[in-house]
């Protein structure tokens, strides 16, 4: 009887994902068991073909940090994390304008924390750290401004349907840092997620979409979680085996009183035995479940890429490219047919070995200050 009571408990919790305390959450959904030590070649695996997108150099594109790439149509809205800008590129990379003008007056932002594009809706969010949307077509005329409620900061969202979108904050634990707000009313539905701030100060862009599902993941913690409008429901579960991140090592940060000297140490810690890896990035499509590993400290680390095939029930991990150590940024963005990733002028030439010749010329023609390239990697059908 005791036994029939407890699974009857937590059927019920997960089916109303209970998330008064989201992170301890039991890892629930499938699990993508990985080997991290068991590298593969991704061009004999995963991809098929490499091509070069030089995006145009002139003082109106200036890109200073790619966060996202959006393909709509025959154009790539990038946007510039750093620069705080939206700018929009031919297919090709010819320059064509950028959405939305700094500013304070009507219609213009002072600060961008984060972007969606809305393609099927003709919309473009603009999150500002101060918890205002603004909303513009995607030929940039402004349409709204849209007033989050109050909290210190928003760093990133992510829209759940025609009615909902989701925000996330790096906040104390007696906050959630996930908030589901009504969209026309900015009426906030549900607050979750309670860890600590300085395990999801690791990850700045939470949430990823696929198939019309947000997902919400962060940096340090291996479960991922679908996002509705009830809360957070586990989806799937990173196991790296020997790698996995041990519940004794976020006890030993959460030690540490000092919040400073806390997220100092797990910085420090990446690539260790007390913390292997920061889950920088993770997408989804139907072929692929993709995580990218931090395994260094540094602005611009060397990443572990982990692709786990859907159809063969199996992990594909690599450090690099090829034997010639080339060097793969986290997608930029992750679609159906090909990924979009930049490569960095110092990068350049390490790219050789992967690249037609008349690819790898488009390398060689650029200049340290011209704009970073997007490559775009080809998946295998």
């Amino acid at each position: 009887m005791k036994s029939f009571v407890y699974c009857l408990f937590v059927g019920f919790s997960l089916y109303f994902f209970s998330c008064s305390n989201s992170s301890k959450l039991p890892h629930d959904g499938e699990v993508l068991q990985v080997n991290l030590d068991k590298k593969v070649n991704p061009f004999k695996e995963i991809f098929s073909k490499a091509e070069i997108i030089p995006l145009e150099t002139v003082d109106s594109s200036l890109i200073v940090w790619i966060k996202k790439v959006v393909p709509v149509g025959d154009e790539l809205y990038i946007y510039d994390d750093w620069a705080n800008k939206l700018h929009v590129f031919d297919k090709n990379g010819k320059y064509k304008h950028k959405i939305g003008r700094r500013g304070q007056g009507p219609g213009e932002y002072l600060n961008m924390q984060d972007c969606i594009v809305d393609a099927s809706n003709n919309d473009i969010y603009m999150l500002s750290i101060f918890g205002r949307i603004k909303r513009f077509a995607l030929n940039g005329l402004f349409k709204e401004e849209i007033e989050l409620p109050s909290r210190s900061h928003y760093y990133s969202m992510a829209l759940l349907d025609n009615k909902h979108l989701a925000t996330w904050s790096c906040l104390e634990k007696e906050e959630g840092g996930v908030l589901i707000i009504d969209r026309q009313t900015s009426d906030t539905l549900g607050s979750f997620w309670h860890d600590d701030r300085m395990f999801d100060n690791q990850q700045y862009f939470p949430f990823f979409q696929y198939k019309g599902k947000t997902f919400f993941a962060t940096g340090i913690r291996q479960q991922v979680y679908e996002v509705t409008t009830m809360g957070l429901k586990p989806a799937y579960f990173w196991d790296f085996g020997k790698y996995n991140i041990r519940e004794s090592t976020y006890q030993y940060y959460l030690n540490i009183e000092n919040v400073t000297e806390r997220n100092e140490k797990i910085i420090d810690d990446y690539g260790t035995d007390m913390l292997p890896f920061n889950l920088l990035t993770q997408r989804q499509n139907t072929r692929y479940f993709y995580a990218g590993l931090q395994r260094e400290k540094g602005i611009r680390p060397p990443m572990t890429h982990v692709f786990y095939d859907k159809e063969d029930d199996k992990d594909l991990v690599f450090d690099h490219l090829d034997t010639k150590e080339c060097r793969m940024n986290p997608p930029l963005y992750f679609g159906e047919d090909f990924l979009l990733t930049d490569v960095l002028y110092d990068d350049r030439e390490t790219f050789k070995s992967i690249l037609p010749e008349t690819e790898y010329r488009k390398l060689e023609n650029m200049l340290e200050d011209d704009n970073p390239c997007l490559l775009k990697l080809y998946f295998k059908k």
